[in-house]
């Protein structure tokens, strides 16, 4: 992954006519004409004047609103356009800069068995599970045999979970075996390019236009545009993990407020806010996907960052009172950011503010974001220095002679910082981690608990062994001169949004289905507590590609 013959072939996919599409969206969507021009208020009747229309319209276009927009396509439906709050250089949402894997189980069955342990007690219903899982699966033959793409077996996360009933058909697959560098968001580009799909962006929506008494959807209002959809509105909007206020409400970390994001900037909860506005259901906002402990890549303010990883042992995390708060090493056990503790998989804590202090080796050894080069938002869309020293002169690395003076510079009580550094170096000396068992072996199953995952005491059909899954090394004194990052923990992307069923309707609060609205993707996930890599984006594919299909078929509500 991330060889100079993947950047290469990288570089051959950006250079498809994708940006021909979208020239051509723009002389596409001035055919549309204005159909007139009225206030930015919505309004429920069908009457009103209307801006620009469409048949559907998605909001959205990462891998979930692209699925849609070509999936109707194919299904017959005449005009399709997709919203992008987006400029068109950072537009993708969240599959723009993932690894655009695909988790596809070999067998619906199994994929049922699969995710039903992981959601462990966070329970989904049967007919909703069954339906997540005919969709994964189905991701196969449509993208390869419906769209011509070659989909090469991935080695990470096949399984995830090793172990778990079902665990053995789960595999994964990049496109043209291309792990990340927007490797299926391109060729998606490309498709609904040639398929005749309309793009319009910079355009955020943020209003559903509808009928107050049943609820059915006309439409759409963007900034001052209303916009007519005569047969559905697809929502494939994302997530809210860059929204200050929703992180406070739904984000589980206690005492820790202000996460960092590693995905799209964009994914602002405007979904969220739209759902609630209509009625509709709302699950799965304390579900998180995260990465592990992140720097910021770009600037002091910024909360984009990056993957750390300091190859060097010459480092400790500290929290707010400038103490250790964990092995570290651990972070590397973490699953999407869980770290399995007492039987359970909460998000690692990684309190608010935290700093990485280091030692000269670590900064002389290797670039603090070198490890990854394919993906994230500060990789993809937005890079940021891409040298240690570059983060020093940016202000995102701290650098002092003395402890003392670190502390000054990171606004930290320096005799907390220097007593922590003092008694871990002390212990290095003495060859022992006295306060969290660093530099010793780790012995776990790490998964779930056998006999709870296949509800009976018979647990022949997978391991509950104890392994080992850190190995010991020598420890590494921090020697000046010192230097310091905050950290926190790396939102990849939130679960949580409108609730739909299993042909990607959504559905109000009363579990009736809301008239001519979907969703689709991360924007009401089905997952509930943990996942297989890939998921979200096999998701995205198999939930946009069922909105489309069944938005197509509906009869336009002004015939």
């Amino acid at each position: 992954m991330g060889t100079a013959s993947s950047k290469k072939h990288t570089k051959d996919l950006s250079r498809r006519n994708f940006l021909k599409g979208a020239a051509a969206t723009a002389a596409g969507i001035a055919s549309v004409g204005l159909i007139g021009c009225n206030s930015a208020k919505p309004q429920s009747s069908k009457q009103e004047a209307w801006d620009t229309e469409a048949e559907i319209v998605i909001i959205g276009l990462g891998a979930a609103g692209l699925a849609a927009a070509i999936a109707a396509k194919k299904e017959g439906a005449q005009s399709v356009l997709c919203l992008e709050s987006a400029p068109e250089e950072f537009a993708g949402g969240n599959t723009r800069v993932s690894g655009d894997m695909l988790m596809i189980p070999d067998d619906v069955s199994s994929g049922v068995t699969y995710q039903t342990t992981l959601n462990d007690s966070y329970e989904v219903p049967s007919e909703y599970m069954q339906a997540w899982a005919e969709g994964v699966c189905g991701n196969m033959a449509w993208l390869t045999e419906e769209l011509g793409y070659d989909l090469q077996p991935g080695t990470a996360a096949a399984p995830e979970f090793p172990g778990l009933p079902g665990s053995d058909k789960i595999k994964t697959y990049y496109v043209d075996g291309i792990c990340g560098f927007s490797s299926l968001w391109l060729p998606f580009m490309d498709t609904a390019a040639e398929l005749g799909v309309e793009i319009m962006y910079e355009t955020r929506a943020t209003e559903l236009i509808f009928d107050t008494t049943t609820k059915e959807v006309f439409g759409v209002l963007a900034g001052d545009k209303r916009i007519k959809a005569s047969k559905g509105v697809i929502m494939a909007c994302g997530g809210f993990e860059n929204d200050p206020d929703l992180l406070q409400n739904y984000f589980p970390g206690i005492g820790c407020p202000n996460p960092f994001y590693n995905g799209s900037p964009y994914n602002v909860g405007d979904g969220i806010r739209m759902a609630q506005k209509i009625g509709a259901d709302l699950w799965h906002m304390n579900s998180i996907a995260a990465s592990a402990i992140c720097g910021r890549t770009l600037s002091p303010d910024s909360r984009s960052a990056g993957f750390l990883n300091l190859s060097s042992k010459d480092y400790i995390y500290i929290n707010n009172e400038g103490e250790r708060f964990m092995c570290e090493e651990t972070k590397s056990l973490a699953r999407h950011g869980k770290l399995k503790d007492k039987g359970i998989w909460p998000l690692l804590t990684v309190p608010t503010p935290s700093h990485v202090i280091f030692g000269s080796a670590a900064f002389n050894e290797k670039f603090l974001f070198g490890s990854i080069d394919y993906m994230g938002w500060s990789i993809i869309a937005e890079p940021g220095p891409a040298t240690n020293q570059a983060l020093v002169d940016a202000g995102v690395l701290v650098k002092a002679d003395t402890l003392a003076e670190l502390a000054r510079k990171i606004e930290h009580n320096a005799d907390a910082i220097t007593a922590t550094v003092d008694r871990y170096n002390s212990m290095v000396a003495q060859g022992k981690d006295e306060d969290f068992g660093r530099g010793e072996s780790v012995y776990d199953n790490y998964f779930f608990s056998a006999e709870k995952a296949s509800g009976t005491s018979d647990v022949t059909t997978y391991s509950n062994t104890k392994t080992e899954v850190l190995k010991a090394f020598p420890l590494v004194p921090i020697e000046g001169p010192f230097y310091a990052m905050e950290v926190a923990l790396g939102l990849l992307n939130t679960q949580g949004g409108a609730k739909r069923n299993g042909e990607s309707q959504v559905l109000d609060i009363d579990g009736s289905v809301i008239p001519r609205l979907y969703s689709a993707g991360e924007f009401g996930s089905i997952y509930a507590y943990m996942y297989n890599g890939g998921g979200n984006i096999s998701e995205a594919v198999s939930t946009g590609r069922i909105a489309g299909i069944g938005c197509a078929k509906l009869d336009p509500w002004d015939a």
